[in-house]
């Protein structure tokens, strides 16, 4: 997989990302006017099943970390770097979303200084909750050698079995004990996050998996035909659009990112993806400041699915160029990131 194809199908993960977010939703039909309903549920709301995108950023970030790895560059040094850079976007955003939530919703933007320091941290995210997902990929990302190196002394074989058996043992052993956790936000939040770890540790090794699948131990299999590929993406699309299963995110996601790899996309769509590809970092950390926080009224004052949706994107992705633009000139700044 090469870089521009990784960032391709970051493009595909962010479009999910704002779909899910848009519209898997319970009350959806008190936000917006759907067209289309298949046995008494709306269209929209059966493609959100299939959207859920965090299993594709980590499996990609497993398999582009272990191409690092395999070239002898994936160190503590470069990973706190990386990290910084991402955390700097992180603070960029809330820089510029806090302060204008303050003005519409100034009890809870900035609220007081311990909700102020922990979304800093990432520890708590009452200011936008989507980004739950930072601090479990920071702590994974900096033990991403040692998981990767640790990894690499199992076959493909005792890497999945091992590493699934752990990921479903933990999840079904939190879904079972999630009513009695404590309610002080603080102490529930640092016993959430572990469970977040393994979850995410799951999907990373996919991507190390498919790494050693694709580069490192290519499969010895006859070359399918594009259309196989292209029918059992769209099998397991439709599959997992009927039946909402978080336990099988991962691996869905792993197939399908496999079979895309073997498509044949058209130029002006994958140039339509890269773009979005390229700035999906900060259309995650952006889209529901509009779309949940601060300005709903406004994206599903568009109505129908369709008009709704293609707003999110083109806002968030406009966005996402002057938050890109203002960490650059920061990341620039600071020494430690230099080289």
């Amino acid at each position: 997989m090469s870089k521009e194809q990784s960032t391709i199908i970051k493009g595909i993960a962010i479009l999910m990302m704002l779909w899910y977010h848009l519209f898997g939703i319970s009350d959806l039909e008190s936000l917006c006017t759907p067209l289309l309903y298949i046995h008494g549920k709306s269209f929209a709301a059966y493609i959100a099943n299939a959207c859920y995108p965090v299993s594709f950023f980590l499996i990609l970030s497993g398999y582009g970390l272990t191409y690092i790895y395999h070239n002898k560059l994936l160190t503590a040094n470069s990973q706190s770097k990386r990290l910084l850079k991402l955390y700097i976007h992180y603070w960029v955003v809330l820089f510029v979303f806090v302060s204008i939530g303050h003005y519409i919703n100034p009890a809870v933007y900035p609220n007081d200084l311990l909700h102020f320091v922990a979304n800093i941290i990432g520890i708590r995210c009452t200011y936008n909750g989507e980004t739950w997902f930072l601090l479990p990929y920071a702590v994974i990302s900096l033990c991403s050698y040692w998981i990767i190196k640790y990894i690499y002394f199992l076959n493909n074989k005792k890497q999945t079995i091992i590493t699934l058996s752990i990921y479903v043992i933990v999840f079904l052993s939190f879904r079972h004990l999630g009513n009695n956790l404590p309610d002080h936000p603080i102490l529930k939040t640092l016993l959430i996050q572990p469970v977040y770890w393994v979850q995410l540790s799951f999907y990373f090794s996919l991507g190390i998996l498919l790494y050693r699948l694709l580069e490192n131990e290519p499969i010895q299999l006859k070359s399918a035909p594009t259309t196989v590929y292209f029918i059992v993406l769209c099998l397991i699309f439709i599959i997992k659009s009927q039946f909402k299963i978080t336990l099988a995110d991962g691996l869905y996601a792993f197939v399908f990112i496999f079979c895309f790899l073997h498509l044949r996309i058209n130029h002006h769509i994958t140039f339509i993806l890269h773009k979005l590809g390229h700035r999906s970092m900060p259309m995650w950390m952006t889209h529901t400041f509009y779309s949940v926080y601060l300005f709903p009224d406004f994206i599903y004052g568009f109505k129908y699915p369709i008009f709704i949706f293609v707003v999110l994107v083109a806002v968030s992705y406009l966005t996402a160029i002057p938050i890109m633009y203002l960490s650059k000139i920061i990341i620039k700044r600071i020494s430690f990131l230099k080289n």
